[in-house]
């Protein structure tokens, strides 16, 4: 991997002196859940970070944010207040590991890496919820996290097994 990008999907942001006619205040936050601009600070301070200690910068991605009261619906709130955040990795591939090779019987199979976390597990279930006090343990599980050390350290082993040929 050579580049990041992030990409973030939050609700308004309600920037302190920097007004939009869209946005309004118009309804708080549950207490377990950060406010929109907080958590794009927060998420791309912590992207950028992750990528420098891998050596992978993050050099592009986008944000969005949206928020309706939509009056006509008796005041229903329509607004990204779970964030969505997308990254993805730019990289480089050399032809010569562009096709799978067939397994042959003798050949070693090797578990590299670091431990697996119960993370990203409810993802699913966590983001198609209501976000309440009592459900802040699924909530905290359905972020995927990763360890940049161990990710710098896999990434050496690989380039050193793809710089070996063949």
């Amino acid at each position: 991997v050579v580049a990041g990008t992030s990409s973030y999907c939050v609700g308004n942001l309600n920037i302190p002196g920097y007004e939009l006619p869209w946005e309004d205040d118009f309804q708080a936050y549950p207490s377990n859940m950060a406010k929109p601009l907080q958590i794009l600070i927060d998420a791309s301070n912590g992207a950028s970070d992750y990528g420098n200690k891998f050596g992978e910068p993050v050099v592009s991605g986008y944000i969005r944010s949206f928020g309706q009261n939509d009056v006509a619906n008796a005041g229903e709130r329509r607004e990204w207040i779970k964030p969505i955040m997308m990254s993805a990795g730019v990289g480089l591939l050399d032809g010569r590991h562009s096709e799978k090779g067939t397994p042959e019987k003798g050949m070693i199979v090797v578990k590299v890496g670091g431990p697996a976390y119960r993370i990203g597990m409810g993802g699913g279930a966590a983001s198609s919820r209501v976000s309440d006090e009592k459900s802040a343990s699924l909530d905290f599980n359905a972020v995927q996290r990763g360890d940049a050390e161990m990710e710098n350290k896999m990434n050496r082993v690989i380039r050193a097994c793809i710089e070996l040929g063949d």
